[in-house]
């Protein structure tokens, strides 16, 4: 019977992935010379010539005259024996980056990768340094030829995507000096150049958020609460089970995410966390909550399977965006909800290590990454600098006179 198509492409991989792991080795088998050579006090030794990564050693085998050839011969093959095996195993100095990347460093990083970042990660690394240094000698590889490869992306991408090559490049030369192919690491040298462009990550405004919520049915409704109020990311919502969520809707339990219809563990040893529900979201969450199914394994947001739990493009493609856009909010997708959440969080001085905890991250991602002030925060910060200053007055005691009078109003 003749091999499917399907088998014998796993079986070309399989010989291409091991042609690799030999190619990534050498295997280089002498004998070495035995020599005889007069010592500085005229002694004669037995001396064994060999090679070691590409230079010439010695060996001393013992005296001349109290060893025979055949007994120097055998002390000969002994010890080249240890040699032989040391080099079979030894990194090959002259490989390329792409036999590396494929043979050693991508088998061991997808060790230590969640699926959500082995997708993304190989993919950017695939497309980025494989089609570029794939044919290079490794050892060949400088600073000044990973630098300008940056800047010449920084040009195209956005910085969040340059930073993560500088990112992918440190780890796969970090791990190349730890195995031996590479004597020197230019990596951490590199850097990230200022004309990569930095993307406008946008929030929504309180009106904005009110919108939002108020435009979608029930379902989309409680997940924008979820999102919006809660801080949970969205594979965290879709991944919710009846049995995460306390009876009164005030509080649930973050034990697992949805990543493209699988299961998987959450995000960050920080993600698995116990999150607190507002009032306003434990009223729409125990509404829904009607409508599910009452076994303890039910999925909160369920496909039209029921066994099934909604995919994350399929709830905001199919069901949220379009009718966002009619509101003008096409544009608030779950970053931006993520975002907003963290920003007028911020406006209102929720405390950020709260904050953090509930978004499940750590507090300075929290603030770095996810907070944005508003302008009007900006003015009204302004403002008492400059009142404080101009009056003499601290800034404390300004701050506290205006809520004063903004009280008497």
């Amino acid at each position: 019977m003749k091999p499917s198509a399907g088998a014998m492409i796993r079986s070309t991989e399989l010989t291409l992935s091991n042609a690799r792991k030999e190619h990534v080795r050498r295997k280089r088998y002498q004998n070495g010379s035995l020599q005889v050579v007069s010592t500085h006090g005229k002694r004669k030794m037995w001396i064994l010539q060999y090679r070691d990564g590409g230079s010439k050693k010695y060996h001393t085998i013992g005296l001349y005259a109290k060893m025979s050839k055949s007994e120097a011969q055998q002390a000969q093959a002994e010890f080249m024996k240890e040699v032989n095996a040391r080099a079979a195993t030894a990194p090959d100095p002259h490989i390329t980056f792409g036999d590396f990347l494929e043979g050693v460093a991508l088998p061991f990083l997808r060790s230590k990768w969640k699926r959500s970042t082995r997708d993304t990660t190989e993919n950017r690394i695939r497309h980025h340094l494989l089609a570029e240094f794939g044919q290079e000698k490794l050892e060949n590889l400088g600073l000044q030829r990973l630098q300008a490869f940056l800047t010449e992306k920084a040009t195209a991408l956005s910085k969040s995507v340059v930073a993560h090559l500088r990112w992918d490049l440190r780890a796969i030369f970090r791990l190349a000096v730890a195995e031996g192919y590479v004597t020197r690491d230019p990596a951490p040298a590199l850097f990230t150049p200022k004309e990569a462009k930095v993307g406008v990550k946008r929030v929504m405004n309180r009106k904005e958020a009110q919108q939002h919520i108020n435009a979608l049915p029930l379902r989309e409704r409680v997940i924008d609460h979820l999102a919006l109020f809660a801080g949970m990311r969205p594979g965290e919502i879709l991944a919710l089970q009846r049995k995460h969520i306390a009876e009164d809707c005030r509080e649930l339990t973050i034990e697992q995410r949805l990543y493209r219809g699988d299961i998987d563990d959450p995000k960050t040893h920080l993600s698995k966390r116990t999150v607190g529900i507002p009032s306003p979201t434990a009223a729409v969450l125990h509404e829904w909550m009607a409508l599910v199914e009452p076994q303890p394994e039910a999925w909160v947001f369920a496909s039209e399977n029921p066994n099934k739990p909604l995919w994350r493009d399929n709830v905001w493609y199919r069901h949220m965006k379009p009718v966002l856009e009619t509101a003008g909010l096409g544009w608030a997708n779950f970053q931006v909800l993520r975002r907003t959440h963290a920003s007028l969080g911020h406006d209102i001085k929720v405390d950020p290590k709260v904050a953090a905890d509930q978004r499940g991250h750590g507090i300075g991602v929290a603030l770095d990454v996810y907070t944005q002030s508003s302008i009007e925060a900006r003015r009204a910060a302004a403002e008492m600098l400059a009142n404080a200053i101009l009056s003499g007055e601290s800034p404390k005691t300004a701050e506290a006179e205006r809520e004063n009078r903004s009280e008497a109003a």
